[in-house]
């Protein structure tokens, strides 16, 4: 007589003993038929596929240097890396923010160090932030978002930045959002 288990196991597994075919592709070239001495691939084998990989890669290659070295490419590419830039900055200013601690610290170096690496690439392709602070206000790049009253700066300064703005190969991609000093008493 068949076990409580035997029963319940039978309505929940059947074992098949039946032999399976198992289809094998007619070897189509000398090197496919060399494939397997003792076991391992044959070493032409392997060199030519490693050619045959590195020629795909190649064309690959070919192809996105072609893409990516077109300056409406480069361009489009550098306006959709901005916003990445801005939330590193917001992230890494807010961890300034926190009580010093080796945890901490050690966070904030390698965010840094991943920032500064990616921010230099970029760089070198052209992508260049504007230097505002302490400058005087150039409706061309700047767009005031503030105007603040003061007396610690000379009127239509900028005293500082809400968002980066940035250059590309010489060429304005996002003007930089700031906060303008004026001076009450110079009627400024």
């Amino acid at each position: 007589m068949k076990s409580l288990i035997d029963l319940l196991m039978s309505n929940y597994f059947t074992i098949d003993e039946a032999k399976e075919e198992i289809y094998e592709s007619p070897k189509t070239s000398p090197v496919e038929s060399r494939e397997l001495v003792n076991g391992q691939e044959d070493l032409i084998t392997l060199i030519s596929r490693v050619m045959v990989e590195n020629e795909r890669l190649q064309d690959i290659r070919d192809e996105l240097e072609s893409l990516s070295t077109s300056p409406e490419y480069l361009e489009r590419f550098m306006r959709r890396i901005i916003p990445l830039l801005d939330g590193f900055e917001r992230i890494l200013n807010l961890a300034r923010q926190y009580p010093p601690s080796e945890e901490v610290d050690n966070w904030l170096k390698s965010v840094e160090t991943i920032y500064f690496r990616l921010f230099h690439i970029l760089e070198k392709y052209g992508l260049k932030p504007l230097d505002t602070v302490g400058k005087h206000v150039n409706l061309d790049f700047h767009d005031v978002v503030e105007y603040r009253s003061t007396l610690d700066y000379s009127p239509d300064t900028v005293i500082s930045e809400r968002q980066k703005g940035y250059t590309f190969n010489g060429k304005l991609i996002r003007d930089a959002k700031v906060v303008v000093a004026y001076n009450p008493s110079s009627g400024s």
